[in-house]
């Protein structure tokens, strides 16, 4: 059985969120089973997530996935009735994520979710996972960005590019735990991610 299976958006979503296990785990070894999407030819659809999130799927893919990460980016949270402000303000990135998985929980449903909740992981981005590289390059200040955090890498960082295997190779500094320790609470949303792995208490085996 693997340790994690992945719901994700896109391909890209992939090294950038299998870095952060590593880090957090200590343990290079790790490597996130891929669950949705199975074709990385497809272009990345939240849609897909939500439809991967069915109770008849998910239990499927906890048969042979201890932990399901689902993977998804807060940038069009309102196309899936979860708008970026409340009442004229601006919903913080700890009140969006809760309403994002409030929503997840709901299309599975309470008896589901009462059952199986404990090895559903959410990563949900605010408000993409791009956001995520930002303790990578940026100051402190900056790591908490939120907007339009790939395009200000792209017109920041030279020879930045949306690529998976480019994700893979700048992400290889958040393997070292103890750079990953001081990086990931600089973002708010990657902070929350790994809030929800301490809840569970995982041990990684050691043939993981």
């Amino acid at each position: 059985m693997n340790t994690f299976g992945g719901i994700v958006e896109g391909k890209t979503d992939f090294p950038i969120i299998n870095s952060v296990l590593i880090g957090y785990f200590n343990n290079r070894n790790i490597d996130i089973a891929w669950v949705q999407p199975q074709n990385f030819k497809s272009q990345a659809n939240y849609d897909k997530v939500f439809k991967s999130c069915k109770p008849e799927k998910l239990r499927q893919y906890l048969q042979i996935n201890k932990y399901i990460i689902i993977h998804i980016d807060t940038d069009a949270s309102a196309n899936f009735g979860i708008p970026h402000h409340e009442n004229g303000e601006l919903l913080s990135p700890e009140k969006l994520i809760a309403k994002v998985t409030d929503k997840f929980k709901l299309e599975m449903g309470e008896p589901f979710y009462s059952q199986y909740g404990n090895r559903i992981i959410f990563a949900i981005a605010v408000h993409s996972i791009e956001c995520w590289l930002f303790p990578l390059f940026a100051s402190d200040k900056q790591s908490s960005q939120t907007e339009n955090c790939c395009q200000i890498l792209e017109r920041t960082i030279p020879n930045f590019r949306k690529n998976y295997e480019y994700y893979q190779e700048i992400t290889k500094r958040y393997h070292n735990p103890d750079d990953f320790l001081k990086l990931y609470p600089k973002n708010p949303s990657l902070k929350i991610f790994i809030e929800e792995l301490e809840k569970r208490e995982i041990v990684i085996a050691e043939e993981s």
